[in-house]
């Protein structure tokens, strides 16, 4: 959004100059914010003030051998503003509080979505509560209303097909009775706060942009391997999300592999070698795969230990997986340009040992091996999603591209 009117301006501004804090772990001094954010030197100060009276900014002193008076290093204060997030995996339910700078402060993991929506967000409502309980009672007042009024909301991160301006679960895969969900409605009625729906790939990839690891003019492409693989684009800030929100549904993205016939017609889909039920139907823990919504985590370990123990064919489906994986990498790199590639989600990490090798030497036959795209795995573990969720409403109140 472009700001036009004088107080739409100072909006942003205020954002901009909170953005260049926020991603400045080690502190930042009125000149390099005037630099970094094109402002002058009367609106920087203005604004660093009215940050510091708000409790958002603290600053002290640069003590250096200058005469005059010494400059002042501003950083963020973390906790001044929290968020809550939540996602519901078919796997298990993740509730966070996370901190301004999207630090994770407290965590619940509740047992998989059933087939009663309402039910479900009781509990996430409930898990909110009892970590506002326990953050409450660790402040110097022990008082939980004293926390709850820093927390500005929640996001809600789950698999698409979902209608996130109207805060609706559409037709979501492996979440039985989740159908046509009026989710956003049901979580504010049930925790009193704003709340934003998004999906699980794109709410990853929010958590991986917001510490500022990358600059913000890079091309980030986000590979997020759960129940199947989606994938996520963020350029100049902002997550490409399509025209229906539905961007980066890659199960069908052909891979060149075989001649294996896919449901839709094709061969050689994404999904015929990623879906993890398949998959772990193929690697012959099929006992807790044959329910979607359990253990998977459980059964990946298992295949994780045979690999690592000298088991050839543990190793090879891993890397089998690495080789469908890569191949979409592929594709996408010559489609999206990115910068970077990073691969997360709550089973990657199973993965990783054994399927990386294969990703990356694959990945680099995009665009005739012409364009080396360094391919990584996420910072964050299994709880990318959720602290995703937080972190997307993290973006709606502070990033000066919503402003």
């Amino acid at each position: 959004m472009q700001a036009t009117t004088m107080p739409q301006v100072g909006a942003r501004n205020e954002l901009v100059v909170l953005r260049a804090i926020r991603v400045s772990p080690d502190g930042v001094d009125q000149s390099e914010l005037m630099e970094r954010c094109g402002l002058s030197r009367q609106a920087v100060s203005q604004i660093s003030r009215r940050l510091i009276d708000r409790g958002l900014v603290r600053a002290a002193p640069v003590h250096t051998r200058r005469p005059g008076k010494p400059a002042m290093s501003m950083r963020v204060e973390p906790r001044a503003m929290l968020a809550a997030g939540a996602h519901l995996d078919p796997a298990h339910i993740t509730v966070t509080l996370v901190d301004m700078l999207a630090r994770p402060i407290l965590k619940r993991s509740l047992a998989a979505p059933g087939r009663d929506p309402a039910a479900d967000v009781e509990r996430i409502g409930a898990a909110l509560d009892d970590m506002l309980l326990e953050l409450g009672a660790a402040t110097p007042d022990g008082d939980p209303a004293a926390v709850r009024d820093t927390v500005q909301g929640i996001g809600v991160a789950a698999p698409a097909g979902l209608d996130a301006a109207r805060g609706t679960l559409l037709n979501p895969p492996w979440l039985p009775g989740w159908r046509d969900v009026p989710l956003l409605d049901l979580i504010r009625a049930r925790t009193g706060l704003p709340a934003v729906l998004d999906k699980d790939t794109n709410a990853a990839l929010t958590a991986e942009c917001w510490p500022g690891r990358f600059s913000v003019q890079e091309t980030v492409l986000y590979l997020y391997v759960g129940a199947g693989v989606g994938s996520a684009v963020s350029g100049d800030g902002t997550i490409h999300r399509g025209g229906t929100g539905q961007a980066g549904e890659i199960g069908h993205l052909p891979t060149g592999l075989d001649a294996t016939r896919c449901r839709c017609g094709r061969t050689s889909c994404l999904n015929l070698y990623t879906d993890m039920n398949r998959f772990l139907e193929r690697a012959g823990e099929a006992d807790d795969a044959t329910d979607p919504r359990g253990g998977s985590s459980s059964a990946l370990a298992r295949l994780r230990r045979r690999a690592r123990g000298g088991d050839d064919t543990a190793r090879s489906l891993i890397e089998e997986y690495g080789v469908a994986l890569g191949e979409a990498a592929r594709t996408l790199i010559s489609v999206h340009d990115p910068h970077r590639v990073i691969i997360g989600g709550p089973y990657w990490e199973y993965l990783a040992d054994d399927a990386m090798p294969p990703v990356r030497e694959h990945a680099r036959g995009a665009r005739d091996g012409a364009h080396h795209v360094p391919v990584t795995s996420s910072a964050f573990g299994d709880d990318v999603a959720a602290i995703g969720a937080a972190t997307l409403f993290l973006e709606q109140k502070l990033s000066p591209a919503t402003a």
